[in-house]
């Protein structure tokens, strides 16, 4: 069988809720890769919280980090990084047009954290272990551009138009809350993990028909867009379900990726 590029987002899709790749599903994923196949880590996370997934899955292609800000391989000398960064001073413009909505803020570039306060939460997302954090308000303590900006409102702050308008005087970037949840996220637009994957199938020349990625959330919508083949897990968002073009067999925590990959492959086999 020709190779395909296969991608999976992380949390709620390739990991169950014990934040772990299971027997089943690793072993599948292993056994992929030694045919040909390339599988791709897709995440809003960064590479620190990537990097034991990936060497579990003794992998050599690039990772997606940070939803398509960091992409770079750990194996591949050939493979340009891709990275973007927030000027520092346009980050802290839109923080402080908000800053009455704000219950916390972080930032981050591949060392430094800066955040207002202790997260419980987000230091459990995007392990602060070995990164250099700074606390304060980011006027007084951002001195470089982040790779990322995640910002904690009250819940109801989600619903007002206030945040649009604000973001709309700043042409490059978007704003996009996490489903079902009070954070919310800065990104330029058109940087997503559909951008990342497009550049990494190209890499590969792999065409978009054998192009599969998976996902659970919002912020896996652009590489269902570029994916020739995409799967909602049936653990994730319904409005996710209904922009893709199949949902997995099982969810995360009944190895979903396997039963489901396993079934999308032999199809495409078939049709060749």
């Amino acid at each position: 069988m020709k190779p395909c590029l296969i991608a999976f987002d992380m949390d709620g899709t390739l990991l169950n809720e014990k934040k772990n790749i299971s027997f089943r599903t690793k072993r599948y994923l292993k056994k992929l890769s030694k045919q040909g196949h390339k599988i791709v880590l897709a995440s809003g996370r960064p590479s620190r919280a990537l990097i034991r997934y990936y060497n579990e899955l003794k992998l050599d292609t690039p990772m997606i980090c940070y939803n398509g800000a960091n992409v770079f391989s750990p194996n591949d000398p050939n493979f340009k990084p891709i990275e973007f960064e927030f000027p520092k001073e346009t980050v802290v413009e839109i923080i402080e047009k908000i800053r009455p909505h704000i219950k916390n803020v972080m930032c981050e570039d591949e060392h430094n954290i800066w955040v207002d306060k202790k997260d419980d939460y987000l230091d459990k997302f995007f392990w602060y272990e070995g990164m250099n954090v700074v606390f304060g308000e980011l006027k007084d303590t951002l001195n470089k551009n982040p790779m990322t900006c995640i910002v904690q409102t009250p819940f109801e702050y989600r619903d007002t138009k206030e945040l649009e308008k604000i973001m709309e005087s700043y042409p490059k970037l978007c704003a996009r809350f996490w489903t079902g949840s009070p954070y919310f996220e800065i990104y330029f637009k058109g940087i997503s993990k559909g951008s990342s994957l497009k550049v990494i199938a190209e890499y590969y020349n792999i065409p978009i028909e054998r192009v599969i990625a998976f996902g659970d959330a919002e912020n896996d919508r652009e590489m269902f867009e570029f994916a020739g083949i995409s799967i909602a897990m049936s653990n994730g968002k319904e409005s996710l379900k209904n922009a893709a073009k199949h949902v997995s067999i099982k969810d995360n925590n009944h190895n979903g990726i396997y039963h489901t990959l396993k079934h999308i492959l032999k199809d495409l086999e078939a049709s060749n």
